[in-house]
């Protein structure tokens, strides 16, 4: 799996978490998102609530599970993972609004080198008729595109505008990243993703576990100013496993 995801910066995992697993983690989500009415933005109604595992033990522990942390490792190669970041992520029925064509690293990128991935997880059926995630393989090769955001914005926008003609055509032909409730994508912090509208009669519930290499360090000119309080380092600049949980090490 590492070969084809250094190729394409996103790959598909089919059946990981069991049908149990799935209804405890419904419950989970519902219990920070439920299904209620929300305000609705310039395009339609999206949910995300990020960061919530530091105080709700149950996402902790869904956030920390070992098998998350595996295949991270595995797909970036390294011997030691830690938890970057949670979140949780809902379109609604009916008025689902689309996710901008984007690089996590905009808004992630001040750990160096770029090993930071997202883990998807679908808690429902997920294809292009509810909204799900399309890639385009390949664009994490591409290198950072645009300028930082990281802790400066409120939300996703769009990266369009700083493509070539040609790197746009790879977009109208990105990978359509059709999941079943328990699968899992996984995708590079460089890889260009959005995801489309949900018109259907269907939500949209995911839960996304970002991590990172261990070996990462911490740029600081990367952060703006003030915010180095919320990312201890050890003398080396790793982020600190007591604020970063370790959720993947071979040598432990």
């Amino acid at each position: 799996m590492q070969v084809a995801f250094e190729r394409d910066g996103v790959a598909v995992v089919r059946g990981v978490v069991g049908a149990p697993e799935l209804a405890a983690m419904r419950d989970v989500f519902a219990s920070l998102i439920p299904e209620i009415e929300y305000p609705r933005g310039e395009s339609g109604v999206l949910r995300e609530i990020t960061g919530a595992s530091r105080a709700i033990d149950p996402l902790m522990t869904i956030a920390c599970d070992p098998r998350f942390g595996k295949l991270a490792a595995d797909v970036l190669g390294v011997p030691r993972v830690q938890l970057l970041q949670d979140s949780l992520l809902y379109k609604p029925p009916r008025d689902g609004a689309p996710v901008e064509w984007h690089q996590d690293f905009t808004y992630v990128g001040f750990l160096t080198p770029p090993r930071v991935i997202a883990i998807r997880i679908a808690l429902l059926p997920e294809d292009e008729t509810n909204g799900c995630m399309r890639a385009v393989e390949g664009s994490h090769a591409w290198g950072p595109i645009g300028e930082n955001k990281a802790l400066r914005a409120a939300s996703v926008t769009s990266l369009l505008d700083e493509l070539s003609p040609e790197r746009r055509d790879r977009v109208e032909h990105a990978r359509v990243l059709a999941l079943e409730p328990g699968d899992v994508s996984i995708h590079h912090c460089l890889t260009l993703h959005g995801s489309g509208a949900n018109p259907s009669e269907r939500p949209r519930k995911t839960i996304i576990l970002r991590m990172f290499d261990a070996a990462c360090r911490l740029d600081r000119s990367r952060l703006p100013p003030g915010s180095e309080a919320y990312f201890p380092v050890d003398a080396d600049g790793h982020l600190a496993a007591s604020a970063f949980p370790v959720v993947h090490d071979v040598s432990a």
